[in-house]
């Protein structure tokens, strides 16, 4: 694909944490591995795959200081234990968000390595994102001496800790302020540093620097003499910046709250669908019908996931039939289909960023089977440019009411189609569905189920039909992946 093509709505992503990432791949090896020296084989793996970006979390230089609060807080200390029982203080590192400089960790193999792996990963059609924290750095960056003006300080007179309105201070970084022209140019400035490295950036907590939200979280602190209040919403003026020299720049913003669309409609690509997430983990069809109803703009910008860095493992989270009903939804809904080192595997052992390994654990060989078998009908073209629509579950009978446990819809295009059908309730259900697809009438199809296997035949003109329609019968969190065959053949 061309970085940044807009035609395609659905590009697939894969997130990899850099530093375990290069652990296990030296283990494998038996000897040290950068980021110069990924196996192609690996990457191959991840081009078969059908992924169109790699967002490589965690290569940012960290300092001293991030690691050594990171190794005393008690709390955290318990969370490490439990993801990695065999613990070693080596192996914890610090907060890859807590960033001292923008430059690729020398453990990595430094800028130089992360290069060579952007052009192997290009020359296999694989775009390359990296992490961007516009928020804060860490309390030991070199901005913290050399331009102390643009960090937020408490009436004491220290620099505040970085921080979301409704958590505890990070009290590894350094609380940089938006209200100042001089730190949103600087910020403008490392941005603009990191997208000379990359295909795209992942904005971690993008919300925070729009200018109410930053507003209410600093109203008690004052700005820094000297400086000149910005005008105008940050992120307006920052992703104007990048798309002038460097216009296939793909933006993802981190962001909750309810402020996806503000940040869509300020330039972002794409935006963290943390609601669909929370309606696959627990809600009902309706809820997710429902959320699926919204606009297709609004939904092709949205990155739909069920685990990243900062969620459960999705395989503890879910029992593996709910799990394969809501990955099906994942990767065959509009939007950036976002998955994890890891989700394909089965792992259930969340491990925290803080750390520089991970827990071996079994691969569940029905996981990655099921996530090789959607993942390959992700690569129809249907489903990544075609024309969206819900269709509508309708009884299929008297008195039947588990069609309401129904989320179906379908992708066109001019000589394919696609169908998904998945049964969001506890236990069997049945429904009808019009299938309003174009080219069907007068012509026999053939429904080929891409996870599954089967295969049915059916009328087209059935189809159509708002009395018959496709009858459907599924298990309890069951679905069906339909190739739809036109033609009389």
């Amino acid at each position: 694909m061309i970085f940044g093509d807009t035609s395609v709505h659905s590009p697939a992503l894969y997130e990899i944490f850099a530093r375990m990432w290069l652990y296990d791949l030296g283990r494998v090896k038996g000897a040290r591995v950068t980021l110069a020296d990924v196996p192609d084989e690996e990457l191959d793996r991840l081009a078969r795959l059908g992924f169109d970006y790699v967002y490589l979390m965690g290569v940012w230089t960290l300092g001293e200081v991030g690691p050594k609060i990171a190794r005393e807080m008690p709390s955290l200390r318990a969370e490490y234990e439990r993801a990695l029982p065999d613990l070693g203080q080596a192996d914890v590192i610090g907060s890859p968000f807590a960033v001292a400089r923008y430059a690729v960790d020398p453990s990595l193999g430094g800028d130089a390595a992360l290069a060579v792996l952007r052009e192997k990963l290009r020359a296999r059609g694989i775009g390359l994102l990296l992490d961007f924290v516009p928020n804060h750095l860490a309390r030991d960056h070199h901005w913290i001496t050399e331009r102390p003006e643009l960090f937020v300080r408490e009436a004491n007179g220290q620099i505040a800790c970085g921080k979301d309105p409704y958590f505890p201070p990070w009290t590894d970084t350094a609380q940089l302020d938006f209200r100042a022209a001089e730190t949103r140019q600087a910020s403008i400035d490392a941005l603009l540093d990191v997208a000379s490295r990359c295909d795209g950036v992942r904005c971690d907590m993008a919300m925070l620097v729009l200018s109410d939200v930053f507003q209410r979280t600093w109203a008690h602190a004052r700005r820094a003499e000297g400086t000149r209040e910005a005008e105008g919403e940050f992120w307006a003026e920052a992703i104007d910046a990048v798309r002038e020299r460097y216009p296939t720049f793909v933006l993802l913003a981190e962001a909750y709250w309810d402020l996806e669309w503000r940040l869509q409609t300020l330039g972002f690509d794409y935006t963290y669908d943390k609601s669909m997430y929370d309606r696959l983990l627990h809600g009902s069809a309706r809820a997710v019908r429902g959320h699926l109803s919204g606009s297709f703009d609004y939904q092709a910008r949205s990155a739909r996931f069920l685990e990243n860095h900062d969620e459960p493992r999705i395989a503890s989270a879910l029992p593996p039939d709910r799990r394969k009903a809501a990955t099906v939804l994942l990767g065959t809904t509009p939007g950036m289909r976002f998955f994890h080192d890891g989700q394909l595997e089965g792992r259930k052992i969340r491990a925290p960023v803080q750390l520089a390994r991970r827990a071996d654990e079994r691969v569940d060989e029905a996981s990655l089977a099921f996530h090789h078998a959607l993942l390959d009908a992700m690569k129809l073209d249907v489903l990544r440019r075609g024309r969206f629509a819900l269709l509508s579950p309708r009884a299929a009978g008297p008195g039947s009411t588990s069609f309401d446990s129904f989320v179906a819809y379908r992708w066109d295009a001019r000589t394919s189609a696609v169908v998904v059908v998945v049964n969001l309730g506890p236990s069997r259900g049945h429904c009808t569905l019009t299938l309003d697809l174009a080219g069907i009438a007068g012509r026999n199809v053939r429904l080929v189920d891409r996870i599954g296997g089967e295969e049915y035949r059916r009328s087209g003109d059935e189809l159509l039909d708002d009395r018959r329609g496709l009858y459907v019968e599924l298990p309890a969190y069951g679905a069906h992946l339909f190739e739809v065959k036109k033609g009389n053949r």
